[in-house]
C-alpha cells in the first residue's frame, strides 16, 4: 500500500470526505506508536561511526542499542552502563582517557568511558525508526508488507479524534490483532523451522553507513 492509497482508503473507511487535512496526523501518530512498540528485524540497521571524543550525536533514526563495538585494532563490544555508573566509573579511574569499554545513552547522544585517547570505528548496530510516509516517500517495510498495520492503527486515531467510542474499540482489535500477526510472522521469519538457539541479537538487513560524528 503506498502513501496515497493509505489516505484513499482511510477516508473509505471512514465515510468522511472533510477530513483530508488530518490524515498525515493519522499516519503521523501511528507511525509513532509503531516506532515505540515494534523491535522487529527489518528495523535493525548497522552503521559505522568514528569516535573521537567522550560525547557522540547518534543518528538520527534512532531508537534502540543493539549492540556497539570497536572495529579498529579488534573486535571489542562495549558494554551499555547508566550515566551514573560512567561517572562512578571515571572518578575511580581519575578520568583518564583511553580504550573506551562502556557507553551510555542519553536523548541522542552516546557517550563513552573512557574517554577515547585517539579515533575508534565504532560499529552500531540498533533499532531505526519506520522511514515515515509521505509523498516524497510513498512505501516502507510496513506498508507494503502489513497493510492493514498501518490502517487499523490510522483509523483507531481517527476515530479517537472524532470521538466515535465503538469504532475506537473495534479498530483497536483490529490493531492489535495486526500488529500480533507481525509480530509473529517476525519470529517464524526468523527462526525458521530450526531448533530455536539463544543468539546475539545482530541480526537484520545490514544498512551501512559511515557517520563521522563530532563533539
Amino acid at each position: 500500500m503506498t502513501y496515497d492509497e493509505l489516505k484513499t482508503q482511510i477516508a473509505d473507511f471512514l465515510n468522511r470526505s472533510d477530513l483530508t487535512s488530518k490524515l498525515d496526523s493519522f499516519i503521523d501518530i501511528t507511525e509513532g506508536e509503531l516506532n515505540r512498540r515494534l523491535r522487529t528485524k527489518d528495523m535493525v540497521i548497522r552503521a559505522n561511526a568514528v569516535a573521537d571524543g567522550q560525547y557522540l550525536s547518534l543518528p538520527s533514526d534512532w531508537l534502540e542499542a543493539i549492540n556497539i563495538e570497536i572495529t579498529s585494532n579488534d573486535f571489542t563490544p562495549l558494554l551499555q552502563q547508566s550515566i551514573e555508573s560512567l561517572d562512578v566509573y571515571r572518578k575511580a579511574n581519575d578520568n583518564t582517557s583511553g580504550q573506551p569499554v562502556y557507553f551510555a545513552i542519553v536523548d541522542k547522544t552516546l557517550e563513552l568511558a573512557p574517554t577515547p585517547d585517539q579515533d575508534y570505528t565504532l560499529q552500531l548496530t540498533y533499532y531505526g525508526s519506520i522511514p515515515a510516509l509521505s509523498s516524497t516517500n510513498t512505501t516502507n517495510f510496513v506498508s507494503t508488507g502489513h497493510p492493514d498495520v498501518y490502517l487499523y492503527g490510522c483509523l483507531k486515531h481517527a476515530s479517537i479524534y472524532l470521538m466515535e467510542d465503538e469504532r475506537v474499540s473495534m479498530f483497536s482489535q483490529l490493531f492489535e490483532k495486526a500488529l500480533e500477526e507481525m509480530r509473529m510472522e517476525q519470529e517464524r521469519a526468523e527462526f525458521g523451522k530450526g531448533s530455536l538457539i539463544p543468539r546475539r541479537r545482530t541480526y537484520g538487513k545490514a544498512h551501512k553507513t559511515t557517520y563521522h560524528l563530532k563533539n
